[in-house]
C-alpha cells in the first residue's frame, strides 16, 4: 500500500513512493511515505514482526544504484537529508524500531551516499561528519542540512544559495551552489547567503527568522557580510516575505563597542583572552579609568592569578581597542572569587596600571555621551544602540536592533530595523527621552522609523519635536543607504537571471533610433491629417494615408481660418453686453477667510444708502430704538448671505439630482451628494475633514487651503464632511461603508472631543440613521456608491502625470490672466454660472411634474448655511454675559453627552475599525481634539476630557494614529466661539492656521498628488 499526501508537487512524492516500494517492497509489507521538510519518513506495517536490518540493508543498496538502474530521485529545490525509518505490526499503535540514514548529496556526482546512525562497516562510518563543523566552512549543503535539522519538524524545507553581488559598477550576478573560486577579475564581490524556506502553507516570519538567524550567526560566517531569508509557498512564484540578516561576526561587534568605551564589550573581549590562560575579568568604570579585577577561574590550583601573564593579555587588548574617554586601566589581582559591583571591598594581591590612548589624543579624550551631545552622529548612533540592545548576549546571537541616524537641517532622522521589525513602542518612546537628556545644539525635532531588516521603506514612523520651530519647505525622509552593497534589493536568485546578458550598445542605439523614427513619422501624419499642417517638399511620404495633394490641405487650413476669425469676432461681440449685465450682480465667487483682526467698519457715503425698511440686525439699533452714537460711517456685515445661499441650492440642487436613499439625516444627505458631484467632475478632495457639528463650524477648508499655500504647499484641496451630532460609529460609517476607497482622500481629519467618544450614551443619531432606507441599502449591498477611478490606478496614472500636471498649471495661470484683461465677462465667470444655476433652479420648481424626491427639503436656515466646502461660517461672538440670558446653564454632571462617561465600547471599537481600513488603505488619519471655553468646562467635563486625552495619548502610537491637542488654544477667547463648545469664523481661522503650521501633519504627502 502506498500512501502519499497530495499536497505535495512536480509528481515528487510519486516518484519516491515508487522507488521506496521497488527499493524495500517485499509480500505483507504495507509502505506510507510522507516528505517533511528536508526529511523523508517511511513506515513499514506487517502483520508480523519486520526486522529493522533487512530493510536498511534494502535502501542502502538502492541509494547506491547506478543511474543505468532505479536510484533515488533528486530534487534540487527540495533536497533530501535524511531518511527515517518506522517500523511497527499492524496491531500496535507505536512504532517498534526507528532508524535513520543520513544523506550527502552532491549535485555534482552521480552517486548519492549513504551515512548511518547507527554501527556500520568502516567504509560507510566515514561519512559521519558533523554539518555544524562542514557548515563553519561555508558550504552551503551543509548550512542547510544544519539549519533543516531544527525545521524539518514544521514541515519546512530549506535550500541554501550563495549569490555574488558587485560593489560598485558591475551589476552582473552569479549563483553557485558551492563554495566559488576566488574571481580573476579585479572587481571586489560582495557575497550574500540566500536560505529558502520551502512549505505547504504560510509560516510566520517570527517563527522562522528568529532561530534560523541565531543558527547562522552561530556559524560565524566570515565570508558572508549579510544572509537573507525567504519564505515561500510551494506552487506561488512571488514570495511570501524576506529578511535580511546581519552576518557580522561577534567579535566585530564587540570591538565595535569597546572602541566606544562600552565597559561590557571590553570585559567580554578581556574573558575571552584571558580563558586561555585561565583567568576571568570583571570591570568597573569610574570616571575616566577602567577598573579590571583578574581571578583566577581554577580557585584549586592557583587561588590568585598571575600578574605577568594577566598584563600581557590584559594591555595590548587595551590599547589597540583605544576606548572612547577611558585614560587610563587599572588592573587588580583578586583572590577571592566574590565580586561587586565597587572595587573597594576587593581585596588585591597585586595592582598594575595601564595608560591607555585617550590621555594623549585629544580627539579621544571626550566620552561617547560628550561626543553625542555636541551632535557627533557616530557617538549618537552607538548610545542609541547600547540603549535599545541593552542584552549584549541578545545582541551577539540576532544582531540586534540597528540604528541609522541621518541630520537634515534641525531635525534628526533614525531609522531603526531588525529581523524582526521592532515596535514603535519599543523604539521611539527610550530615544525621545535620551534625546531630550542630550539636548543637542540646533536639533529641534526626531523622526523615528521603523522597518524590518531587508525592507526598503519604513513600516511606521514616529515624530516629535523638542522646541517650536516653522517648517518653510516640506520635510522629506532622507535615505538610509550606507554602502553599495545596501542597494541591491532582496531579489530571489536564479539561473535564468545568470545566464542573461545584456544587449550590446550598437543594437540598443539602433532600436532607439528606429522607434524614435516611427514615432515622429506617426505624428507627422496624425498632424497633417487634421488639416492644419502641410507636410515640407523633403517629407511627403507622410501625407501617404491621407491622400491628400497640397492644394487640398491648403484649402482646408484656410476654411477654419476664417471659421477661427468668425468665431472670435462672435464671442468678442457677446462678451461687453453680458459684462455689463453681470456686473450690478457682481459678488465674490468664493468666500475668503478672514480673522478677527480684519473686520474693519467700512465708510459708505449716506447717500448711497436705500431709505427703505430692510431686515436690519437688532446689534445695530439702542435700546431706544434709534442708531448707536459714533463715527459717520456703516458697519456693513461682510458674511456673504447670497454666496451662502448659492451654496445651499447647489447642495438641495445635488441631492435632487442624487439617486442617494435618505438617511435620515438631511446634512449627511446634502453633503452626500455635493461631495459626489465634486468626484463626477474629477475634483476628488485632498483632505476631509470629519467629526461633529464641532468640525463643521471648527476647521475652515479656505481658510485651511490659504495657510498651507503659506507654508509652501500650494494647491491642496480640503472639504468638510461635518454633520451635526456624528460620533465615531457615524465618522466610520462615512469612511468605510458610505464612500468607496477611491472616494477617500490621502489625508482625514477628524476633529471633535471626548464626547464623541462617549461608548456610554445613547448614540441617537446613529440609531436614527441605522433605522434609515439608505443604511438598508447599504446592508443589502444595493447602495448606489458612485465608484471613481481605483486607486491603483489613480496612483499609476498621477506619478508620471506629475511634471505635466504642474506645466499645465502655470500655463492655466498665465492664460487667466492675459483673458481677464481682453474680456469683462472672463472675470465675472462664477457669477455667470452661479446666474444660469439659478435660473435652472427656479426652472425645476415651476415644473408641473415634479416628484416631490426632486424638491429641496428644507434644510439650515439662510443664515446657516454652508457654503460650497461644505465648511458652516458663523460670525456670532460667544458672550457669557448675554449668552445664559436666552440659553440655560447645563452643568457636566447633567450633560446628556457625557452622561455614563465611558471610553472603551461601541464607539473605540468603531474607530479602531476605522484606523484599520485606513492603514490598510494608505490613507493617514490625524485627530484634532478642537478647543473649548473655560466657561464650558467646569469640573466634570474637565475630569472627562483629561482621561480622554491619556486615552487617545496611550494609544496614537499603537493604532498608528496623530493625535494633535488643541483643546486649550482659545480657553481665553470666548469671541472666537459661537457657543461654549462650537466655534466661530474666527475661531476657526486660528484652528486652520495652526494646522497648516503643525509639523506633525504629513502635508507634504499630498503635494504633486
Amino acid at each position: 500500500m502506498l500512501d502519499v499526501e497530495e499536497r505535495n508537487y512536480n509528481n515528487h512524492p510519486s516518484s519516491l513512493a515508487q522507488w521506496v516500494y521497488d527499493a524495500i517492497g517485499q509480500p505483507g509489507v504495507c509502505l506510507r511515505v510522507r516528505l517533511r521538510g528536508n526529511n523523508l519518513h517511511i513506515l513499514c506495517e506487517s502483520r508480523e514482526r519486520i526486522p529493522a536490518q533487512t530493510v536498511v540493508n534494502r535502501l542502502l543498496q538502492a541509494l547506491k544504484a547506478q543511474p543505468e538502474t532505479t536510484s533515488f530521485p533528486l530534487d534540487l529545490e527540495t533536497p533530501i537529508y535524511q531518511i527515517i525509518i518506522y517500523g511497527r505490526q499492524v496491531s500496535q499503535s507505536r512504532p517498534e524500531w526507528v532508524k535513520e540514514i543520513r544523506l550527502n548529496t552532491d549535485t555534482h556526482d552521480t552517486e548519492s551516499r549513504p551515512e548511518s546512525s547507527w554501527e556500520t562497516t568502516p567504509a560507510q562510518s566515514a561519512f559521519v561528519i558533523s554539518h555544524e563543523s562542514l557548515a563553519r566552512s561555508g558550504s552551503p549543503d551543509a548550512i542547510a542540512r544544519y539549519l533543516s535539522a531544527n525545521l524539518s519538524h514544521l514541515g519546512v524545507s530549506v535550500n541554501v544559495q550563495i549569490q555574488d553581488l558587485p560593489t560598485k559598477d558591475n551589476r552582473e550576478q552569479s549563483l553557485v551552489k558551492q563554495k566559488p573560486k576566488i574571481s580573476q577579475s579585479s572587481q571586489p564581490y560582495h557575497r550574500r547567503l540566500w536560505v529558502i524556506c520551502t512549505s505547504n502553507y504560510s509560516p510566520d516570519v517570527a517563527l522562522l527568522s528568529e532561530p534560523i538567524v541565531q543558527q547562522l550567526r552561530s556559524l560565524e560566517l566570515t565570508e558572508f557580510k549579510d544572509a537573507a531569508i525567504c519564505a515561500q509557498v510551494r506552487g506561488e512564484a512571488k514570495p511570501e516575505w524576506m529578511v535580511r540578516v546581519d552576518l557580522t561576526p561577534s567579535d566585530v561587534m564587540l570591538k565595535d563597542w569597546a572602541r566606544w568605551g562600552d565597559v561590557q564589550a571590553i570585559a567580554t573581549l578581556s574573558n575571552q583572552m584571558l580563558a586561555r590562560v585561565g583567568m576571568t575579568v570583571r570591570a568597573v568604570l569610574k570616571e575616566t579609568t577602567l577598573h579590571l579585577f583578574c581571578s583566577a577561574l581554577d580557585l584549586g590550583k592557583t587561588p590568585v592569578p598571575d600578574q605577568t601573564t594577566a598584563m600581557n593579555a590584559i594591555a595590548p587588548l587595551i590599547k589597540s581597542l583605544k576606548p572612547q574617554g577611558i585614560k587610563a586601566a587599572t588592573i587588580y589581582g583578586v583572590e577571592s572569587d566574590y565580586f561587586s559591583l565597587e572595587p573597594e571591598p576587593e581585596k588585591p594581591v597585586w595592582v598594575d596600571w595601564v595608560t591607555l590612548p585617550a590621555s594623549e589624543k585629544p580627539q579621544l579624550a571626550p566620552s561617547s555621551y560628550t561626543l553625542g551631545q555636541q551632535g557627533n552622529l557616530n557617538a549618537l548612533t552607538f548610545l542609541l544602540q547600547r540603549l535599545l540592545n541593552p542584552d549584549l548576549d541578545q545582541r551577539l546571537a540576532t544582531g540586534g536592533i540597528q540604528l541609522k541616524v541621518r541630520r537634515q537641517h534641525d531635525l534628526l532622522h533614525i531609522m531603526s530595523e531588525a529581523p524582526l521589525c521592532p515596535s514603535k513602542a519599543q523604539v521611539s518612546l527610550p530615544i525621545v527621552r535620551l534625546l531630550r537628556q542630550l539636548a543637542i545644539p540646533n536639533i529641534a525635532g526626531a523622526r523615528i522609523y521603523g522597518r524590518s531588516a531587508g525592507s526598503t521603506s519604513p513600516a511606521w514612523n514616529y515624530g516629535v519635536d523638542f522646541s517650536e520651530r516653522r517648517r518653510l519647505t516640506s520635510e522629506s525622509t532622507p535615505e538610509f543607504v550606507t554602502s553599495n552593497t545596501d542597494i541591491s534589493e532582496l531579489v530571489v536568485p536564479t539561473e535564468q537571471s545568470v545566464s542573461h546578458q545584456h544587449k550590446p550598445d550598437t543594437t540598443l542605439k539602433d532600436d532607439l533610433q528606429r522607434r524614435s523614427k516611427t514615432a515622429v513619422g506617426t505624428i507627422g501624419r496624425w498632424l497633417c491629417s487634421t488639416q492644419l499642417f502641410v507636410p515640407t517638399p523633403d517629407n511627403q511620404r507622410v501625407t501617404v494615408d491621407t491622400q491628400r495633394t497640397s492644394s487640398e490641405s491648403s484649402q482646408a487650413v484656410k476654411v477654419s481660418l476664417v471659421w477661427g476669425l468668425m468665431g472670435l469676432l462672435l464671442m468678442f461681440l457677446i462678451d461687453r453686453p453680458v459684462g455689463r449685465i453681470l456686473q450690478p450682480q457682481g459678488s465674490l465667487p468664493r468666500r475668503d477667510a478672514v480673522s478677527a483682526a480684519e473686520e474693519s467698519p467700512i465708510p459708505v457715503d449716506l447717500t448711497e444708502l436705500s431709505l427703505q425698511q430692510d431686515n436690519q440686525d437688532a446689534e445695530d439699533f439702542n435700546a431706544s430704538g434709534f442708531t448707536r452714537e459714533g463715527d459717520k460711517s456703516i458697519i456693513i456685515d461682510d458674511s456673504l448671505p447670497s454666496e451662502r445661499g448659492d451654496a445651499t441650492q447647489a447642495a438641495m440642487l445635488a441631492l435632487a439630482r442624487s439617486s442617494n436613499p435618505p438617511f435620515n439625516n438631511q446634512l449627511l444627505d446634502q453633503k452626500l451628494a455635493l461631495y459626489q458631484e465634486r468626484l463626477q467632475q474629477g475634483n476628488r478632495p485632498d483632505v476631509l475633514i470629519m467629526g461633529s457639528s464641532r468640525a463643521m463650524r471648527g476647521i475652515d477648508p479656505v481658510a485651511l487651503e490659504e495657510a498651507l499655500a503659506v507654508e509652501g504647499y500650494s494647491g491642496i484641496d480640503v472639504f468638510n464632511f461635518g454633520i451635526n451630532g456624528a460620533t465615531a460609529q457615524i465618522v466610520d460609517l462615512m469612511t468605510r461603508r458610505i464612500l468607496t476607497p477611491d472616494q477617500l482622500p490621502k489625508l482625514i481629519i477628524v476633529a471633535d472631543g471626548a464626547r464623541a467618544f462617549n461608548s456610554g450614551r445613547v448614540d441617537a443619531t446613529f440609531e436614527a440613521i441605522a433605522d434609515s432606507e439608505g443604511y438598508r441599502e447599504l446592508n443589502a449591498g444595493t447602495f448606489p456608491n458612485t465608484p471613481g477611478q481605483s486607486s491603483t490606478q489613480a496612483n499609476q496614472t498621477s506619478q508620471p502625470l506629475a511634471a505635466l500636471r504642474r506645466g499645465y498649471q502655470s500655463i492655466d495661470e498665465g492664460t487667466n490672466q492675459l483673458l481677464a484683461g481682453l474680456s469683462s465677462t472672463y472675470p465675472q465667470r462664477d457669477q455667470l454660472k452661479s446666474l444660469l444655476r439659478a435660473q435652472f433652479v427656479s426652472l425645476v420648481k415651476t415644473l408641473p411634474n415634479v416628484s416631490s424626491s426632486a424638491e429641496p427639503e428644507q434644510g439650515l436656515d439662510q443664515d446657516m448655511s454652508i457654503d460650497m466646502d461644505g465648511f458652516l461660517p458663523l460670525s456670532i461672538r460667544f458672550d457669557p454675559e448675554t449668552y445664559y440670558q436666552n440659553h440655560p446653564r447645563v452643568a457636566g454632571a447633567y450633560d446628556g453627552d457625557y452622561q455614563s462617561f465611558q471610553l472603551r465600547g461601541k464607539q473605540d471599537q468603531a474607530f479602531d475599525a476605522l484606523l484599520t481600513f485606513a492603514q490598510e488603505h494608505d490613507i493617514t488619519v490625524v485627530f484634532v481634539n478642537l478647543p473649548l471655553t473655560n466657561d464650558y468646562l467646569d469640573p466634570v467635563r474637565l475630569k472627562y476630557e483629561q482621561q480622554f486625552k491619556q486615552y487617545m495619548h496611550a494609544n496614537a502610537v499603537e493604532r498608528e494614529l496623530i493625535f494633535r491637542d488643541l483643546s486649550g488654544l482659545l480657553l481665553g477667547k470666548p469671541d472666537h466661539f459661537s457657543d461654549p463648545s462650537h466655534l466661530n469664523r474666527f475661531g476657526a481661522y486660528e484652528v486652520s492656521n495652526q494646522l497648516a503650521k503643525d509639523p506633525m501633519i504629513p502635508w507634504a504627502l499630498l503635494v504633486g498628488d
